[in-house]
């Protein structure tokens, strides 16, 4: 399969963070035009010891289709390494995502040590994901103190991509839908708390609507009083219409399910010919001629 090899570096003498204590940097990479672009590998590597006003400094880096958005939300409360972030790593916009802490030579004697990644490196071993645009980006935002300069930064990016062809159609929808991922909220919030309680009424309803099952588990809940083939002289017919006509009656969704004593899965094991409303006459048999036509009688 044609596997396309990406090298590429970011390195720059120093850079100086803002107020927020972060430094945001970006690089462009073409790609193949009109393709579909699987990045199935990323490596990343640290290649010199930085130079820092403090004790160490955060790298927070994405790899994504176009320029990642920083967002309001703070990466930490710690305001004296950087404040805003990247879009989560599940985000539909972040192809790869990964944070590593960088230390000063004088510091400690590893060059960095890489706290997360997402995906995670056993998944990305084999990483799936595709996207349309002809190009992608490396963002990386360097993290400190506010108006801290940190020297001496370079990194060293890989990245293994399967290109196929694609239509013209579906390539155009798919640069579309990336640029609508890319414009990212500067705030997210997908979820909410709930307490144990709603959690069972909403997962399970039963358990909080609807009464007790098992009261209906009773000689007269095991359906009607009468054999499928002999004759029926434990019911009456008005006995029938009425058990079936309860178990056909909608409750309320906080009442206990059909009638007191027919709940309403009885319906689905109703006699052929069944009913509890007027009984129609049976219609007149019709007979056809060998040509088709009706004979009547």
């Amino acid at each position: 399969m044609p596997v396309s090899i990406v090298k590429e570096t970011i390195e720059l003498p120093s850079v100086t963070c803002d107020s927020d204590g972060n430094a945001w940097l970006t690089k462009k990479i073409n790609l193949k035009p009109s393709k579909r672009h699987m990045l199935q590998q990323v490596d990343y590597f640290v290649d010199r010891y930085p130079t820092l006003d403090g004790q160490y400094a955060i790298y927070e880096f994405v790899i994504s289709a176009y320029p990642s958005i920083p967002t309001n939300m703070n990466f930490s409360n710690n305001a004296s390494y950087g404040v805003k972030s990247y879009p989560a790593g599940g985000d539909d916009s972040v192809l790869f995502k990964a944070h590593l802490q960088v230390y000063d030579q004088d510091t400690i004697a590893s060059p960095n040590r890489a706290d997360s990644q997402f995906p995670s490196e056993t998944i990305a071993a084999m990483n799936k994901s595709y996207f349309y645009t002809d190009h992608i980006y490396i963002n990386l935002c360097v993290k400190a103190g506010a108006n801290e300069v940190v020297g001496n930064v370079a990194m060293s990016f890989m990245f293994v991509l399967d290109d196929k062809g694609t239509s013209s159609l579906e390539h155009s929808l798919g640069v579309l839908s990336e640029q609508h991922d890319a414009m990212c909220a500067l705030i997210m919030s997908n979820g909410r708390m709930q307490p144990i309680n709603t959690l069972r009424g909403n997962v399970f309803p039963m358990w909080r609507y609807g009464g007790i099952r098992p009261a209906y588990m009773t000689a007269e809940s095991f359906w009607l009083k009468l054999s499928t083939t002999d004759d029926e002289p434990m019911a009456t017919t008005a006995f029938i219409r009425g058990s079936i006509g309860g178990a056909r009656q909608m409750g309320a969704f906080d009442a206990a399910f059909g009638q007191p004593k027919y709940p309403d899965w009885i319906k689905m094991n109703l006699n052929q010919g069944l009913t509890s409303g007027p009984v129609r006459p049976d219609p007149v048999p019709l007979k056809y001629a060998d040509n088709g036509n009706t004979r009547m009688f």
